[in-house]
């Protein structure tokens, strides 16, 4: 008989340890779960977006031809922000109305090319596009 009222009060212990403070217990869960799902919604997602790519020349000169019309760029970061800059229309500009005549090679570098902060560019392919850049006859 003795065993058995040794076992009915290790029960009422680990029943009255499991249910003391019940609200502090159930609030302390409750926050640490809407912690884990905020921090498990900051993963940065993958997205490349194909842009246009324009050169202004000087008065006088016009593009002859270029290596491609489009590049490619990979860019991270949170979701809604990457949607919202995958819809976006973006034209690059590059200005080389300092450039006369001949064949140029323009770097497509990171700096040149404006991105939503919170948003990193992870590659751009082409790096370089090919320009010849002509003088207009009259």
């Amino acid at each position: 008989m003795k065993a058995l009222s040794s076992s009915n009060e290790k029960f009422r212990i680990v029943k009255e340890s499991l249910f003391a403070n019940a609200s502090y217990k159930l609030v302390a869960f409750f926050i640490t779960l809407i912690l884990w799902l905020s921090i498990l919604g900051r993963r940065d997602f993958v997205v490349t977006k194909d842009v246009e790519v324009d050169f202004v020349t000087a008065p006088g000169f016009s593009m002859a031809g270029q290596s491609t019309d489009q590049i490619h760029i990979k860019v991270s970061g949170p979701q809604p922000m990457l949607k919202k800059f995958k819809d976006k229309s973006q034209i690059l500009s590059f200005d080389l109305s300092d450039k006369t005549g001949g064949m140029f090679e323009v770097e497509m570098t990171p700096s040149k090319i404006e991105v939503p902060k919170g948003i990193k560019i992870l590659g751009i392919r082409p790096n370089t596009v090919r320009v010849e850049i002509v003088e207009q006859t009259k």
